[in-house]
């Protein structure tokens, strides 16, 4: 049965023209794309920015830098670069304006990590939708043309594969666009509660760090 779906597959695909590559390939970016973003969402940044603040600030409290460091630094997302990044700029002695100017200078490094490539899902599933319908048109043309340069025996046959062709690349097209978009929204939201995560964390450590160092 696997054998029979899989040379249905191949068939389908080879019936629907040209067109069915480039959309195959953009099809293979979009998976990889997703897997990408799934892994940094969901394991890098899969810290609990308010636990880790209460954590550190707990250890500082007690004046434990290397507890509050290992409650912070252990991780690689870009919450836990700035947090770092404050929390080795205070252990230095710095003034707090310095471990704020600091901290913005290194959020502009860390925060596009949170956006990367994450656009190009919704660009592949336009692209993919738009190659379908030139491979609708290529296959419209195929029929059309063969009404009137094939003899009246071939006719027939040349009409159903032009067709053939246009509803298999609208429909590969299709079928590419729609988990594309899918998982740019889910995606895009998960990013969106991130950020608003990172940012609630950082203001809430810097805070906590003013009090402890009011500015100069």
């Amino acid at each position: 049965m696997f054998e029979t779906l899989v040379q249905s597959t191949a068939r389908m695909f080879n019936d629907g023209g040209p067109f069915m590559w480039p959309i195959l390939l953009f099809a293979a970016l979009a998976v990889a794309v997703v897997i990408e973003r799934v892994l940094f969402y969901f394991i890098i940044c899969r810290t609990n920015g308010s636990a880790v603040v209460a954590g550190a600030a707990r250890a500082l409290n007690s004046d434990d830098v290397a507890g509050a460091r290992a409650a912070i630094c252990r991780r690689k997302s870009p919450l836990n670069a700035l947090l770092c990044v404050a929390l080795d700029r205070y252990g230095d002695g710095l003034a707090f304006n310095e471990i704020q100017e600091d901290v913005e200078e290194r959020a502009i490094q860390e925060l596009p990590r949170m956006t990367e490539r994450l656009n190009y899902l919704s660009l592949l599933a336009n692209v993919s939708t738009l190659l379908g319908l030139l491979g609708t048109i290529a296959g419209l043309q195929i029929a059309f043309t063969s009404l009137a340069s094939v003899e009246a025996a071939k006719k027939a046959t040349m009409l159903a594969v032009g067709i053939s062709q246009a509803m298999l690349t609208t429909a590969f097209g299709l079928i590419v666009a729609v988990p594309c978009m899918i998982a740019y929204t889910l995606l895009f939201n998960k990013q969106q509660r991130l950020t608003r995560d990172l940012d609630e964390a950082v203001v809430r450590f810097l805070n906590f760090l003013k009090k402890k160092r009011p500015p100069q």
